[in-house]
């Protein structure tokens, strides 16, 4: 029966050696809990631009716009130029599937619109 008492006993201290390794586990994992939040948010932004990549070349195109050209006319300048570059490249980029928001399919030859 000594053998029982010493295997109970090494129980209750392996027992009581989790619950401690537990308590310093959630201890460290309370301490990431923010970094990881922040972490996560980064990485749905990251996703969403990923996702809609026109965003982000309107973002570097407006940076740029407003870096270099602070005066009315520079800006004015910029965006004449933006929207010639949007009507060249919009029908262009419809061929190969890109589809713009707000662009105007044009009608084929003898096809009434709905």
């Amino acid at each position: 029966m000594p053998e029982l008492a010493e295997i109970g006993f090494r129980k209750e201290r392996l027992i009581a050696r989790c619950a401690a390794q537990r308590a310093a586990i959630a201890d460290a994992f309370h301490d990431l809990e923010r970094p990881i939040a922040i972490v996560d948010r980064a990485v749905s932004v990251v996703r969403f631009f990923r996702t809609h990549p026109l965003l982000v070349g309107i973002a570097v195109a407006a940076i740029v716009a407003l870096k270099r050209h602070r005066s009315m006319v520079g800006l004015a300048a910029r965006g004449a130029a933006a929207w010639r570059l949007w009507r060249a490249i919009a029908p262009w980029a419809h061929r190969f599937g890109v589809d713009f928001p707000g662009r105007r399919r044009r009608e084929k030859a003898g096809h009434a619109a709905a």
